[in-house]
């Protein structure tokens, strides 16, 4: 078990060293507070370590900046990208029109602008080369190739999304083993793959977050091996005011995703599109979040599959869209897992105009907010 604890250690070491040369390459493409780099689709607050009491929660308005931070005094945002889906898929095979892939598209657009993203690893369904086929046959997650090249070329970092995504039927019955391999070991698999960030979060599964079963598990073991714990509060979903993530244990962050759904104009065939969750996250709503944001706050945004144009001719797969109207309320999606690029790029564009903001991953946050990974 020394050994072990020594070998995470380095492996520890060497990720923050990784992290603080990034940090200064970024520095010098971009001129602000940009240090490190990371960029997801998901909302949270944190506010300044020792600010809020524990059990209790401020609103955005309440929130004030650390007295030291070592990132500056923020706020800070990080773009996080659910399972680091690379591209879609019809039936398990790759079809790449238009579709903003991550390696070709969204993380050199993002590098342009001096910002680099966060990606999420189901690491057991993370493949050698060859890219693993998921959400009911249509897209396709990163490989350890594809993840290591985005770190390398483009200075992203790369959390947890447990070692199998697990059901809570199955998280409900963990034995300590299994919970233990579920959570830290995760977080070794993706360090021992020389990929940066590795403890900054880990991204529970599913709609279930606030289940007991979950909270238990963040609570016994993965605040004890990362900096913070992925919640979903759905009351949030892109649109409510923003939320605060909680610097007391358990260590939640809540992220808030740009969603597809039907569009928000009532005057056209789009707006009664059938969806399970909701209607098209508006970028004007995310882009006046983001004006809100004070110092010493941190604020997660989430995307998952960014696409173009309208969708293909597909023989299975069963997703359509439409991103052609140049008004934003006529963009549409028939499923929560695609979101129009140009109105993603439109909020990454709104990040970049403030230079007081600071993009970078959820293990730097957390060094920032005093929590140990």
């Amino acid at each position: 078990m020394g050994g072990e604890r020594d070998r995470s250690c380095l492996r520890r070491l060497n990720a923050r060293l990784a992290r603080a040369g990034r940090a200064l390459a970024a520095s010098k493409r971009r001129v602000g507070l940009l240090s490190a780099v990371a960029v997801a689709a998901a909302v949270a607050l944190v506010p300044a370590a020792g600010s809020v009491a524990s059990g209790s929660v401020r609103s955005a308005a309440d929130v004030v900046a650390p007295p030291t931070a070592s990132l500056g005094q923020g706020p800070f945002v990080t773009l996080l990208f659910s399972r680091s889906e690379e591209s879609a898929a019809d039936n398990c095979v790759e079809n790449d029109t238009n579709i903003a892939t991550l390696s070709g598209a969204v993380a050199p657009f993002l590098q342009s602008l001096g910002m680099a993203g966060t990606g999420t690893l189901v690491t057991k369904r993370t493949n050698d080369t060859t890219r693993f086929c998921t959400h009911y046959n249509d897209d396709l997650t990163a490989s350890w190739q594809d993840a290591t090249n985005l770190a390398q070329s483009y200075g992203w970092s790369f959390v947890s999304h447990t070692a199998t995504y697990p059901g809570l039927a199955a998280i409900q019955n963990f034995t300590p083993a299994e919970a233990y391999a579920q959570t830290c070991g995760s977080e070794q698999t993706i360090a021992a793959h020389g990929l940066p960030g590795a403890a900054g979060m880990i991204a529970y599964p599913g709609s279930y977050t606030k289940n007991q079963a979950v909270v238990n598990l963040q609570t016994n073991y993965g605040q004890n091996c990362f900096d913070w714990g992925r919640q979903y509060n759905h009351s949030l979903h892109g649109y409510n005011p923003l939320s605060t993530a909680s610097t007391t244990p358990p260590y939640w962050v809540y992220p808030v995703a740009v969603v597809g759904g039907p569009c928000n104009d009532p005057t056209q065939p789009c707006y009664t599109v059938h969806i399970q969750n909701g209607r098209y996250t508006m970028p004007s709503t995310i882009i006046k979040q983001i004006q809100r944001l004070q110092p010493g706050q941190w604020y997660v945004l989430q995307a998952y599959v960014l696409v173009t144009g309208t969708n293909p001719h597909y023989t299975s797969n069963m997703n359509r869209w439409d991103c052609t109207s140049p008004n934003p309320a006529e963009h549409w999606t028939n499923v929560t897992v695609r979101y129009c690029y140009s109105d993603y790029q439109k909020i990454i564009q709104a990040i970049a105009a403030d230079p007081n903001i600071t993009v970078t991953d959820p293990q730097t946050v957390g060094e920032a907010y005093g929590r140990p990974f």
